[in-house]
């Protein structure tokens, strides 16, 4: 689990990311989407990489499932989910908890965030095997220039290949989205309004590689509109090692590292 320095990072870059991944565009003659697939297909990555490897303060594929399950809030409370000897839960370990805290970055940058968290481990013939994870993030921002919402959500399970050991390769099903909402506060400024949503199946994880996705597959829905036009896209990513996937949009494929979000 993430700090707080990776929501301060992710509100102090939000408008950013959302503004150019709509720069750029060229019309389709697939749909009446205007913004194009190989842009759409870069905020893809660009999500895949902040929500699976926690970049949005949730949880992180690139931890594996042996870490300390921890949690802090650097404000007036501080909460500790868990903290283990060996980094190993026990079977049948469970969280189910939800917090929320405000701050002010300055007089004009002010955030509220909540977040609710839901773990448990489970084990085959008594030897910790996997864990289901559910968690859910809600901020809400408003700076002088913009007010912004975002969400996202994912439900996981993760399952070592090789219970008990702590260098196992891991596999994934499951599903996770995003949605971001950048209200400009100058009426001759558009809005930004998007939303992404994944479902993975068979993804195998290398622990060892920093949460390399080696293999495995998912579909995707996503639709928005920004100052340059709107899309509405469906399509599939095939994972394919070293940080790199493949997505397929309108029968045309991009590949990107997840690490850089550059197209390879």
């Amino acid at each position: 689990m993430k700090h707080q320095s990776k929501f301060i990072f992710l509100l102090l870059s939000l408008i950013a990311v959302s503004y150019w991944a709509c720069t750029k565009s060229s019309p389709s003659e697939q749909n009446k989407s205007t913004v194009s697939a190989q842009v759409v297909g870069g905020q893809i990555a660009l999500n895949l990489k902040q929500i699976l490897y926690g970049e949005y303060g949730t949880f992180s594929i690139a931890d594996g499932i042996d870490e300390p399950i921890t949690m802090s809030a650097k404000q007036k409370n501080h909460l500790k989910i868990q903290s283990t000897n060996d980094g190993t839960p026990e079977c049948g370990f469970k969280v189910d908890t939800a917090f929320s805290f405000d701050f002010d970055l300055s007089d004009t940058a002010k955030f509220n965030i909540w977040t609710k968290i839901k773990y448990e481990a489970f084990c085959k013939n008594e030897v910790f095997s996997g864990i289901s994870v559910y968690d859910s993030l809600n901020v809400s921002a408003t700076t002088s220039a913009y007010t912004i919402q975002l969400k996202s959500g994912e439900t996981l399970v993760i399952t070592k290949l090789t219970p008990g050991s702590r260098t196992s390769q891991l596999t994934m099903n499951g599903s996770l989205n995003s949605y971001s909402n950048v209200q400009p506060k100058k009426a001759s400024e558009k809005p930004m309004i998007g939303s992404y949503n994944f479902n993975f199946t068979g993804l195998t994880i290398d622990p060892v590689k920093r949460g390399d996705i080696i293999n495995g597959m998912a579909t995707f829905a996503t639709k928005g509109s920004s100052a340059e036009g709107v899309w509405d896209y469906k399509g599939t990513i095939i994972f394919l090692g070293d940080h790199k996937a493949k997505i397929t949009i309108n029968g045309s494929a991009y590949t990107y590292d997840l690490e850089t979000i550059q197209g390879v």
